[in-house]
């Protein structure tokens, strides 16, 4: 997405545009989403008349799915004509929208489409907290610049949420990866903007696109027998979205029943040993010396960093050490490649890492997805992840009659881990009371990267005091605040909200520190290591 600093164009005005035009875009928009995502026929550019040469400060299309987010992107630059803009926001919306997997055809019944027409943009010259009164909730999106980074928030999403002025600033900044508060700051530009929305049901009134409503019928036909969970999204790996070349049609074949097979190992031999023997005497050689753990220091919970062996597996096994057992294990850890989906769970039935198999406890997993839906069952994305895999030793040793669960998350605003932290909360509460055990939650994250050793350890002792504050805010705060390069910041803060609102997440015990600097030698450009219990 293309979005606005600064021009010498002529700024656009407030759109004014019709309801009935507004369809007509809605109406275009939805067959141009279909034409990249169903091979339907592209839309006539034609079709849109004079309006598409009306320069606008841009456009956005989004998707929601029962009520939540699917996808939202959009185009803009000051005076673009409104059918660039709307072609652009269409296809970025469907295909890559970095925070999701692209739309699939099979979604399109559950799916509503908005249109947003934007424009004029003004700078906000207000300065400190008087910002808050320059703009109007209801009639203004926002746009902050700073310090590098950039966040945008149309004019539907503080109505949406119930926010005031300050609510509205602040996930701005959390939509910027900003700290919260920097919209105060002299540092940053606030932009407002004002725009003109339709909104409806992707399928509203499918018959006006004869080929479109050809497709949607075809769908329905093939559910008609599935279960209830066929209409949920299996992600399926496009070729577009990364700028490839795509096939000429999509298929419409089941997607293969993942829950038969192993997914196999991606890092072994390069992050830990492959040969089994190896893997043995490695294992061996950690726990020498380590004592047994007891009730008293034991925990639920736990952080542990997945480096390569030689570096912090020490330290992962000293924490996975005083973990209680449990029969499921869930690892969450951050997404460190571009592939697959934003928000991933691992499909397959077992995971392999050359010295054995460890079980995916399914049960969980289609549970997990069914309340956070944000999540998909995606392959994909852990294809060639090492942040989970390189742990899988380690618990199979320490708890060997476990399953392992490894869910991926990606890039995500501290609104939507929020919400998703309410409804794992939830999930686990109600599992608890239809008579499941409470799985083991284990946060897999390295520390600061790649300063020197003494800045480093400085830089990380910020980081774990706010940990230890049992603020999973102050701990966002600070890590996003000072730049620190802790990997797994998203899925600690998550798991962590999770946590405090169960209640269990009073104390944060360090088991130890290390830098890859006290195994290498190197002290230049080290990554810190944190082994922490939660309870």
């Amino acid at each position: 997405m293309s979005e606005y600093v600064n021009s010498d164009a002529q700024p656009a005005p407030k759109p004014d545009i019709s309801e009935e035009t507004m369809e007509r875009l809605f109406f275009w928009a939805r067959d141009r989403v279909a034409s990249v995502v169903a091979t339907a026929p592209t839309p006539d550019a034609s079709t849109l008349g004079e309006i598409a040469d009306l320069p606008v400060l841009g456009a956005f299309v989004s998707f929601k799915k029962r009520g939540r987010l699917r996808s939202c992107m959009g185009y803009m630059s000051e005076g673009i004509r409104l059918g660039d803009a709307l072609d652009s926001a269409s296809v970025t919306a469907a295909l890559r929208d970095p925070r999701f997997p692209p739309i699939s055809a099979n979604e399109f019944y559950d799916l509503d489409l908005e249109v947003w027409i934007l424009g004029a943009m003004r700078e906000i010259q207000e300065n400190g907290d008087a910002r808050r009164d320059a703009f109007k909730i209801g009639r203004d999106g926002l746009q902050i610049v700073g310090r590098g980074r950039r966040g945008l928030l149309l004019p539907s999403v503080p109505v949406e949420l119930g926010w005031n002025p300050d609510q509205f600033l602040e996930g701005l900044c959390d939509k910027a990866g900003l700290a919260r508060g920097s919209w105060r700051s002299d540092e940053t530009r606030l932009f407002a903007f004002e725009g003109t929305s339709f909104k409806k049901p992707f399928v509203w009134h499918v018959s006006r696109n004869p080929e479109l409503a050809k497709i949607v019928e075809r769908l329905q036909n093939d559910s008609e027998g599935t279960s209830q969970n066929a209409g949920r999204p299996t992600f399926s790996f496009n070729p577009n979205f990364f700028g490839l070349s795509a096939p000429a049609t999509r298929s419409r074949q089941t997607p293969p029943d993942y829950s038969k097979q192993t997914r196999p190992a991606a890092v072994a031999g390069m992050f830990y040993p492959g040969d089994p023997k190896e893997q043995i005497a490695a294992l061996d050689e950690m726990e020498r010396g380590l004592e047994a753990p007891t009730d008293e220091l034991c925990a639920r919970s736990a952080m542990i960093p997945h480096a390569g062996w030689i570096y912090s597996a020490s330290l992962a096994m000293k924490t996975l050490r005083r973990l209680e057992a449990s029969e499921t294990i869930v690892v969450l850890a951050p997404k460190h490649r571009a592939e697959g989906a934003n928000f991933a769970v691992m499909p397959y039935g077992a995971w392999d890492y050359k010295g054995g198999t460890t079980s995916n406890d399914l049960d969980f997993v289609d549970a997990f997805v069914d309340a956070l839906p944000e999540f998909q069952k995606d392959p994909l994305a852990h294809r060639s992840e090492h942040s989970i895999e390189v742990q899988l030793p380690l618990l199979a040793r320490r708890f060997p009659n476990s399953k392992v669960v490894g869910i991926l998350i990606g890039r995500a605003t501290q609104t939507e881990l929020d919400s998703m932290a309410e409804r794992f909360a939830a999930l686990l509460t109600e599992r608890e009371k239809a008579g499941k055990s409470r799985p083991a939650l284990v946060v897999s994250s390295d520390m600061n990267h790649y300063a020197d050793d003494e800045t480093t350890r400085r830089i990380d002792k910020i980081a774990t005091d706010a940990l230890e504050t049992t603020d999973p805010v102050e701990l966002l705060r600070t890590v996003v605040g000072r730049r620190i390069s802790m990997c797994g910041i998203l899925p600690a803060y998550f798991t962590l909200t999770t946590l405090k609102k169960r209640g269990e997440f009073s104390s944060a015990i360090r088991v130890g520190y290390a830098t890859s600097g006290d195994a290498s030698g190197d002290r230049e450009r080290v990554v810190g290591y944190a082994g922490y219990l939660f309870r």
